[in-house]
């Protein structure tokens, strides 16, 4: 499901695309879910996401250096898919909640651990007023790469971001 939302985006897929993909019925598909967007919340919830939350090499700058390899290797299927969702959720609170569930379960509390980490290493001070906004610069670059350069999110081009932006914005000090 996951793959045919990428492939087509909100918009474009039916309720028959999705009957032919999963071999079932489109008559199956409603008794479950009522409306298409429940069926992609659904979907949404069940997707794998890259995995970051097992990230600890002992630096920051590490840490986002093994994110950035692993944002390259996902070859921008996860920016595709919530670049597709973005206008969707806007009038769909159920589908909204289920996209922010599927961050903020996995990305931001991953981001947030990963900081705190450097914070407790002496890396980045916890007053740097960066720190807040630490998950907005990794997550946005990420997301945001293609829609501003015309190309996926690669490694090199994340990693020079990191390195040049995120640091620095976080005053990060490695020890």
């Amino acid at each position: 499901m996951r793959e045919l939302l990428e492939e087509v985006g909100f918009e474009a897929l039916t309720m028959d695309m999705v009957s032919v993909k999963a071999r079932t019925s489109k008559a199956t598909l409603y008794r479950r879910w009522k409306h298409k967007t429940q069926l992609v919340a659904a979907a949404l919830e069940q997707s794998e996401r890259t995995r970051i939350d097992d990230i600890d090499t002992g630096t920051l700058a590490g840490d986002l250096d093994v994110v950035a390899v692993r944002a390259g290797e996902d070859g921008g299927r996860t920016a595709r898919l919530y670049s597709g969702l973005a206008h969707a959720i806007r009038g769909d609170s159920n589908l909204a909640e289920a996209l922010r569930r599927h961050v903020v379960d996995g990305y931001l509390q991953a981001l947030r651990l990963l900081l705190r980490r450097a914070v407790q290493r002496g890396e980045v001070t916890e007053d740097c007023p960066a720190v807040a906004y630490f998950p907005h610069l990794v997550i946005g670059a990420i997301l945001s790469q293609r829609a501003l350069t015309g190309s996926e999110p690669d490694t090199a081009c994340l990693r020079a971001y990191f390195t040049s932006v995120v640091l620095p914005s976080l005053d990060y000090r490695p020890r």
